[in-house]
């Protein structure tokens, strides 16, 4: 049942990337990263989330772009981040999308900063930068903490038909 539910929502987090009227940064990434994490770990979720961002930036763009090490980075810290909160409670699996989503907008906000002369190099230019992402944060927060209660209710459900499916052959 979990690896049907990973598939679907790989495929979910994949399929919206390409939505094309949505507001910016409201995706199902973190929230498929959420449910990897919880039900099949780490080394599961890093290496199946960083390459559906990767293939789709790409096929939404044509080509690799300059900025993609930066996304894959944002991704990276956001599986990292929701792998050490994890938790099956729903504040855990909240507390999860909340603070991927922090981790995500400073990663990569300062990437920019430090990678790109878009501000000035100070400290007033970092504020600048991290205000001007405040707005696809705010989306991407507003996102995640919606969808958050569906990986907690997929996730218990998941885990409940798992827990009877074992019953039912143990007692059968």
């Amino acid at each position: 049942m979990k690896k049907r539910l990973a598939i679907f929502f790989i495929l979910i987090a994949f399929g919206i990337r390409f939505v094309p009227l949505k507001l910016p940064n409201v995706e199902f990434v973190s929230s498929a990263i959420a449910f990897l994490v919880l039900s099949f770990g780490l080394k599961t979720a890093l290496p199946l989330m960083l390459g559906l961002v990767l293939l789709s930036d790409i096929a939404l763009s044509g080509v690799p772009q300059s900025w993609e090490l930066i996304v894959i980075l944002g991704w990276a810290s956001v599986i990292f981040t929701q792998w050490f909160i994890k938790g099956k409670k729903f504040y855990r699996v909240l507390l999860m999308e909340v603070m991927g989503t922090l981790s995500f907008f400073f990663v990569t906000n300062s990437l920019v900063f430090f990678m790109y002369n878009y501000y000035p190099k100070t400290p007033t230019g970092y504020i600048a930068c991290l205000v001007a992402g405040i707005p696809f944060m705010r989306n991407q927060l507003i996102g995640n903490t919606l969808l958050s209660y569906i990986v907690y209710l997929t996730f218990h459900l998941a885990e409940s038909r798992e827990i009877d499916g074992a019953k039912n052959t143990i007692s059968g």
